[in-house]
């Protein structure tokens, strides 16, 4: 993510200095500062019965990693609206949000750098699932609990303990 040289609001060259406990870029002429921000991103923890919904990554970060449908949260939606739009974009499937599952931070050192993931569980309905053509994503496909990635059970193991369960 690119850093500001120059304020964008009167084009001073900003300086390094400690702002709030934090060393921030800032601009001496008309007080702007540099917060950098994580990156909003839902996530659909996606599942039908005991089986869990996943995307193979077209594209940079982790391009050919299976994941979860996911994707930034647009200027004018709610977290609930990103994740079930992302959801129906990647794999054509409709899904009922059951609970959030955690809010946490995740540093994407690829491409996006800082991001803030809010994460749900999400009951896919029987919709055929496909791409939709959309480069983001080479293929989408349920996996069975014992075919989960190890990356992945180690990342939602209390969910999918869950899921196993009965939700």
């Amino acid at each position: 993510m690119k850093e500001y040289v120059f304020c964008p609001i009167c084009g001073a060259a900003l300086q390094k200095g400690m702002i709030e406990g934090k060393e921030r870029r800032h601009c001496l002429g008309c007080a702007f500062v540099d917060y950098r921000n994580p990156l909003p991103v839902a996530l659909a923890i996606a599942v039908k019965d005991k089986d869990f919904l996943l995307i193979k990554r077209g594209l940079p970060p982790k391009k050919g990693t299976w994941a979860s449908p996911a994707g930034f949260i647009e200027i004018g939606e709610t977290a609930e609206e990103a994740c079930l739009r992302e959801l129906k974009e990647e794999t054509g499937a409709s899904g009922e949000i059951v609970r959030l599952v955690k809010v946490t931070r995740r540093e994407d050192k690829e491409v996006y750098g800082d991001m803030l993931l809010v994460e749900y569980l999400v009951k896919v309905g029987n919709e055929e699932l496909n791409t939709a053509g959309d480069v983001e994503v080479e293929d989408v496909k349920f996996f069975s609990v014992d075919e989960l990635p190890d990356y992945y059970i180690s990342c939602f193991r209390d969910v999918i303990e869950e899921v196993r369960k009965g939700i």
